[in-house]
């Protein structure tokens, strides 16, 4: 059954946070949280505009997004709908055989051997629907977005979450560090062990499209998950976008060493065809 549904959104006009990523961000939250279920039907731009007191471009901006993203969909004609779930594939291990330690030495070392490199984007507050339910909190989160690179060629572009109250002086870790798992291990001396991790498809919205440079739709393979601590307290939140020209996943099973825990860069990399790149 198709249903209108009316928002009602405080957007922050003085936040240095454009207005066209807080709808964004509402509606995402919206559809996370359940408040907006599949088949759904958003009211037109028109309507959203005057409510929101936006311009209509803005609403167009942010369900643009979305829809490049697969959380919304447009039928010609018809209007914008949520788009259904799609079903999850589950695949679980042994949990002490992944920890974040290994897998991130494993990249460290074959990362650098092939030449790639992690360096920080932009580090600030924020307060991400997705990530503070994932990270079990209702306070700020620090967000530090991070582009991997080889040869001046993008790769894939990484955005962390964690606690600001716990990690108070992260900006300070990072600048020592470099990437936001180096800090948690190296300065804070954490030991990380995978939760989850999920995979998918998806499109590149125009932030994503202008780091990865690639044009605004361009497929990505998407990837995120969820990092423990020790004592089982989730910790980090990771949704990486991956150019999915140059880069992909591969998942060992059986043996011993490192490479169970992690698949990292190979230093091959014949252009223009695609690289191989590897998650921790």
């Amino acid at each position: 059954m198709i249903r209108l549904w009316s928002v009602a959104m405080k957007l922050q006009r003085h936040s240095t946070t454009p207005l066209y990523r807080q709808v964004e961000q509402e509606l995402r939250r919206r559809v996370e949280a359940g408040e907006l279920r599949p088949g759904d039907r958003l009211p037109p731009e028109s309507a959203l505009a005057a409510e929101l007191q936006v311009n209509r471009l803005t609403v167009r901006q942010a369900i643009g997004e979305l829809c490049r993203a697969g959380t919304l969909h447009s039928r010609q004609g018809i209007g914008t709908f949520v788009t259904e779930r799609q079903p999850a594939a589950e695949i679980t291990i042994h949990p002490s055989r992944h920890e974040v330690a290994t897998a991130a030495a494993a990249w460290a070392t074959t990362a650098a051997d092939a030449g790639a490199h992690e360096h920080v984007l932009g580090v600030g507050i924020d307060r991400d629907a997705g990530a503070r339910a994932e990270l079990r909190l209702d306070t700020a989160l620090w967000r530090v977005d991070t582009l991997v690179s080889h040869a001046d060629r993008p790769w894939l572009v990484s955005s962390y979450w964690l606690a600001e109250q716990r990690f108070p002086d992260l900006p300070a870790a990072l600048a020592e560090h470099g990437s936001p798992i180096d800090a948690l291990l190296r300065h804070y001396g954490l030991v990380l062990r995978y939760a989850w991790r999920s995979f998918a498809a998806g499109a590149a919205g125009a932030a994503d499209a202008a780091d990865l440079d690639v044009l605004p739709g361009s497929p990505l393979l998407l990837r995120e998950g969820l990092n423990h601590d020790a004592e089982g307290v989730p910790t980090v939140f990771v949704r990486r976008r991956c150019r999915s020209d140059r880069v992909r996943f591969v998942l060992r099973y059986g043996g011993d060493g490192p490479h169970e825990d992690v698949a990292a860069p190979t230093d091959e990399f014949p252009p223009p065809g695609p690289s191989e790149g590897y998650d921790r």
